[in-house]
């Protein structure tokens, strides 16, 4: 299958589907598609640039320093210079604050976008509890469904490993963690009162 028809299969399959039943961006104000940042913008997964050939005025693509790949091609990013037009959102837009993962093991799955924690009501320790389950699983299939393509395989064991990487980064600022045995003893107790 060509990219073309992997994206639009992909589209369709998150057509009417957001991360609640309702606009997210009532609980953030937006925050994800209104920055102050200029540079501010999403990847564009490979291939994805072509769906742009008639690029909108107010979308401006750029290559980023993110390489990947044994070419280590460098990837794109999408930044609107205005508010976009909803329909021609880029698939990241759309997934927000989801991301495909890729784990060691190469197994694909989704997961919450640790650069979404800032700004992301939904990205939050619990917000994915809040989030459409069918808007996740779709998310999930059509990841499974675009990773079948090499290069956009490619683009997303890279870019998980700059997850891991983020993920590590924040965690040297993130509050010390309980243990899980401490937290069922602490269940044992009140159980037993």
């Amino acid at each position: 299958m060509l990219k073309y028809e992997l994206f639009e299969k992909a589209y369709s399959m998150l057509d009417i589907l957001t991360p609640l039943k309702s606009d997210c961006g009532e609980l953030c104000n937006h925050a994800c598609c209104v920055s102050d940042d200029e540079d501010a913008g999403m990847y564009l997964f490979p291939g994805k640039e072509v769906m742009y050939a008639e690029k909108p005025n107010w979308l401006r693509i750029e290559e980023t320093a993110f390489t990947y790949g044994k070419e280590e091609k460098p990837a794109l990013i999408a930044i609107c210079t205005e508010l976009c037009v909803r329909k021609l959102r880029p698939l990241a837009c759309r997934i927000f604050p989801l991301t495909p993962y890729i784990g060691h093991n190469g197994v694909v799955n989704i997961k919450i976008d640790p650069r979404a924690v800032p700004m992301c009501p939904l990205a939050k320790p619990y917000g994915a509890k809040r989030m459409d389950k069918d808007f996740m699983l779709a998310v999930n299939d059509a990841f499974k469904i675009l990773t079948q393509d090499k290069e956009i395989y490619s683009f997303v064991f890279d870019l998980s490993r700059l997850i891991d990487e983020q993920e590590s980064i924040m965690s040297c600022f993130a509050p010390p963690q309980r243990s899980q045995k401490r937290c069922r003893a602490i269940h044992r107790r009140t159980r037993s009162v």
